[in-house]
């Protein structure tokens, strides 16, 4: 494994999410080739790469959309898949506890996905009713909190079709917390929205960050994972090859192919980077 052991987390305690060698073939192609990484209770860690170095498949490998070839899953100290390099299970896991256990993520993809004959309040209470078996005002209101949590107050009423990109991703980002999971997965949860919008999305994500939320995001937006992560984590040729604070990953970059990799955001940092230190010592 390639990982750069001067770059440790910040942050300390309780992991919720750790990942043991994890492997991941196609075929006869290897998109995982190792990972080790363990996520902290209230940790955002960020994984960045260039296209094809594993991150939105370590990212869909953490609930099982894709099934390694190999490794370890362990969430809230429940063992979710475990398997030998030979192929052999180690742990054999029933399926309604693969399915419990995987309840404890929630993901947030690219696309809404969101139902489009409900409204955003319906899609919102429609997991923990039909899947926890929550009393409907019970979920009602809890919906609602998140919803205007995710400013979207007024809009709770009003179906997929009636809402901006940026209002139906932030329905989705409400409907995965609605199950209360203990880690939040996002994959690239703003390429698909016009730039204008993105914004409106990332200030919503910030906004669960500082709420304490234990989250794993994949995004090609630097600027963004420098305001949000406790710890960056790039990828290259399914491996780990750099992890550290933001500052350090992103601004001082050690490896070859992270330097060009955070080229342009280094350029365009040169001038704020007083600025983004001072930021960065502030957060530590």
């Amino acid at each position: 494994m390639s990982i750069s052991q001067s770059n440790i987390p910040e942050k300390s305690g309780k992991p919720v999410l750790r990942l043991q060698s994890i492997c991941l073939k196609f075929g006869d192609k290897r998109v995982l080739n190792g990972i080790d990484l363990s996520v902290v209770e209230g940790e955002v860690v960020v994984l960045i790469g260039a296209s094809g170095s594993g991150k939105t498949s370590l990212l869909r490998c953490i609930n099982l959309l894709n099934m390694p070839s190999s490794g370890g899953i362990v969430i809230d100290d429940e063992t979710l898949f475990m398997r030998q390099a030979d192929g052999k299970s180690v742990a054999q896991i029933p399926a309604q506890e693969v399915n419990r256990i995987r309840s404890k993520t929630g993901m947030v993809f690219q696309q809404f996905n969101l139902f489009p004959h409900m409204t955003a309040l319906e899609n919102v209470m429609e997991g923990p009713v039909i899947v926890k078996k929550e009393p409907k005002e019970q979920a009602r209101q809890k919906a609602m909190q998140l919803l205007d949590l995710m400013g979207l107050a007024q809009h709770v009423d009003k179906y997929p079709r009636q809402l901006s990109g940026g209002q139906q991703q932030r329905v989705a980002i409400a409907r995965a917390m609605a199950m209360q999971p203990k880690v939040m997965l996002f994959d690239e949860p703003t390429s698909a929205l016009d730039p204008e919008l993105v914004g409106e999305v990332m200030k919503a994500m910030v906004e669960l960050a500082k709420s304490g939320m234990t989250m794993v995001i994949v995004t090609h937006e630097l600027g963004f994972a420098f305001e949000v992560a406790d710890r960056v984590v790039f990828l290259d040729q399914g491996l780990v090859a750099e992890q550290g604070p933001p500052a350090k990953v992103l601004l001082h970059p050690e490896h070859p192919r992270l330097k060009t990799f955070v080229g342009r955001f280094h350029e365009s940092a040169d001038l704020l980077r007083p600025f983004l230190e001072a930021r960065e010592a502030e957060k530590a």
